[in-house]
């Protein structure tokens, strides 16, 4: 075992990582973890020009604080779903605090033969009426404070690119995430069970949601983002199986969606409970973007169509500020909630889009109440 060295740099070479991309190297990146982990602001360090095969690995905390990983070169994940040891996660962050995980190299998610499994795939392409098989996250955070995640680019995860899982303080800068637009559900960032996270300057394409904030999620910032191809950046979805979902205190403030499959979302089930709320979207650019805002109380993502219901996940105190640009669909602007429990103080503040083709596009209503301020294009229809 390597001693630890003064400059509390932690090299995986060093503990016999061999880096070729053939060889399996988790058992290395272990030896590397732990030594790195109880040194005084230690680096555990992936070098530039190096691919490590990597199978499920979970690096758990706690670690003495001020802890870096930092990966200049590439991880690359097993080739073949076969040869994964884990069916959920490949790479999973667990209990730690203060730590970063930071480079400029590549994470591997080596998707495709995931995604020719997927009940989702039809003729390699994406069927939204079929369901799609569990399949590995790339990356994950769970139970963790103070971490921040930077300059990394994620490609072609099997599912979730990124996952911050009941976390609070994040910081994501900077991440990229490449997958093609036929990948199933393989969002770039997911929130879950987290607060106070602020996710910013980052592009992402995917074949799901660019960023989606999912349950028991408060206090979020999605800053001056770039999405496309993908689904947009959403909430939800909530209220699945007559469950709970909270969403409260989420700022998306500056983002360029580009011919994205929706742009600014909330999607909740029928049947389900709980409170969506004060939820800003502003001064996002639409570039041929198929349903530019749209709330959805009905969204059903199943094969089988979904029984109506008369409880609903509230959905209240809804602002979109400066909205500009190209919609792909003719209905620009949809609000569609439930009869029994309608979205309340909805803000639709200087609105401005039209078809990609330059004509004007329109608005749909369905039991929506709120105002409006400034110039409003397609015209609103909130009562």
């Amino acid at each position: 075992m390597p001693t630890l060295r003064s400059n509390k740099i932690f090299d995986v070479k060093t503990f016999g990582a061999a880096g070729n991309g053939l060889e399996d190297d988790t058992q290395a990146f272990a030896r590397a973890w732990e030594a790195a982990c109880k040194a005084p602001s230690g680096t555990l360090l992936v070098p530039r020009g190096k691919t490590f095969l990597l199978n499920h690995s979970i690096f758990r905390g706690p670690c003495v604080a001020n802890f870096t990983f930092q990966v200049d070169g590439t991880l690359f994940a097993p080739n073949h779903p076969s040869r994964w040891t884990n069916s959920k996660v490949w790479l999973e962050f667990k209990q730690l605090k203060q730590f970063a995980l930071t480079g400029r190299g590549m994470i591997l998610g080596g998707g495709n033969n995931w995604w020719r499994l997927s009940c989702r795939m039809v003729n390699n392409r994406v069927n939204n009426n079929l369901f799609a098989k569990s399949f590995n996250e790339a990356v994950q955070f769970e139970a963790s404070t103070e971490v921040t995640v930077t300059d990394l680019t994620i490609v072609d995860s099997p599912h979730f690119h990124l996952h911050f899982l009941q976390c609070d303080n994040v910081r994501a800068l900077s991440i990229k995430v490449i997958a093609p637009k036929t990948s199933p559900n393989t969002d770039g960032i997911h929130i879950e069970a987290s607060t106070n996270v602020l996710i910013s300057d980052c592009v992402i394409g995917s074949g799901d949601d660019c960023i989606s904030v999912g349950n028991g999620s408060s206090n979020i910032t999605l800053k001056d983002l770039t999405c496309g191809p993908g689904h947009g950046i959403s909430v939800g979805s909530l209220g699945k199986w007559n469950s709970g979902g909270d969403v409260s205190n989420v700022l998306v403030d500056g983002a360029k969606l580009i011919s994205t499959d929706n742009g600014l979302r909330i999607k909740t089930w029928q049947g389900g409970s709980g409170l969506v709320s004060n939820i800003v979207f502003q001064n996002v650019q639409m570039v041929d973007t198929a349903n530019p805002i749209i709330i959805d109380q009905y969204y059903c993502d199943s094969p089988d169509p979904c029984p109506n219901q008369t409880s609903a996940v509230k959905i209240s105190g809804i602002k979109f500020k400066n909205i500009s640009g190209t919609s792909a669909t003719q209905v620009a602007v949809r609000l569609a909630c439930s009869k029994k429990i309608p979205c309340t103080d909805i803000l639709l503040s200087d609105i401005s889009l039209k078809l990609s083709s330059g004509a004007e596009a329109a608005s749909f209503c369905h039991n929506a109440m709120g105002q409006t301020r400034g110039s409003i294009k397609p015209p609103s229809c909130l009562f």
